[in-house]
């Protein structure tokens, strides 16, 4: 496993030495005892950090953190500052100036390790999470045919929002084309996928864009309501659009399809995957 790299700015020998033997098993360290010295290693591109340990002790420590946060690409590291002051506004200076995490001096090594440790572990994290999303965003978002979320990023999105929401009103749609195989058996794969995207048009419509709606099966589709919606509207909709879909049938969709609705609520933690199975035994049970 590839180490975690640390910045340490420290112009004590003594903290410098300690914080050096505390920390190199954890972390390949690069050193500073001075901010000049400090502010030529970020200006290097070649140098990549997971945190930085600054002393606010350091001369200049404070005009160095405000350099670091006002550059993009070192902004998102994490700083964490000791500092041998216990004036609280010297912590909240601190914090206003991009600080994460602040330790006292003098330091307990244990504490000292397990809030430099959580600091790179955070950062290392949301990392992860925004090149996936830069990954799904820019290179596996949409079904082809439809233009809509693919199963993937559908899931990806929801679960997302489930997480910020996790006590709140959450309510998932699921939308199940019955007939549409025996459409393309019979009426052929053009007929099939104009059909399809007719009623991915049709369902579309029917929701707001910050909704996240997905084509998750050949034949089933999701909306997720990314907007206030009792489970009593969401019944109601549920009725108006099958009224709609069975106006719209008359005259251009193929009489094989029918289209079946489910939806499930709730206000309690849940994912992607139980919403949908709840939605679908509701499909069943109709």
């Amino acid at each position: 496993m590839m180490m975690m790299k640390l910045l340490l700015v420290e112009d004590a020998t003594i903290y410098l030495i300690l914080l050096q033997k505390l920390l190199e098993n954890d972390f390949q360290i690069t050193l500073s005892k001075n901010i000049a010295d400090a502010k030529e290693i970020i200006g290097d591109q070649d140098y990549q950090f997971d945190v930085m340990l600054i002393d606010l002790i350091t001369e200049g420590a404070m005009d160095l953190i405000r350099q670091i946060k006002k550059n993009k690409r070192l902004a998102p590291i994490p700083i964490v500052a000791l500092t041998a002051s216990d004036n609280p506004k010297d912590l909240i200076q601190a914090f206003d100036y991009g600080v994460y995490d602040c330790i006292q001096k003098p330091i307990y090594e244990e504490v000292v390790l397990r809030r430099v440790k959580n600091a790179a572990n955070n950062y290392l994290r949301l990392k992860e999470i925004n090149q996936l999303r830069e990954s799904i965003l820019n290179n596996q978002q949409i079904d082809e045919l439809t233009k809509i979320y693919n199963l993937d990023t559908a899931k990806w999105l929801i679960n997302e929002k489930l997480n910020e929401n996790k006590n709140g009103t959450k309510i998932l749609f699921l939308f199940h084309l019955k007939g549409l195989k025996e459409t393309y058996l019979q009426e052929g794969k053009m007929r099939g996928d104009s059909l399809v995207k007719e009623i991915s048009d049709f369902i579309s419509m029917n929701f707001r864009n910050i909704d996240i709606l997905g084509r998750v099966q050949e034949d089933e589709f999701i909306c997720f309501v990314n907007h206030l919606m009792s489970k009593e509207l969401a019944n109601l909709r549920k009725e108006e659009m099958l009224r709609l879909f069975s106006q719209k049938k008359l005259s251009d969709i193929s009489e094989n399809i029918e289209l079946e609705i489910g939806f499930y609520e709730t206000n309690h933690e849940s994912t992607y995957e139980n919403m949908y199975q709840e939605a679908k035994k509701q499909i069943k049970e109709t």
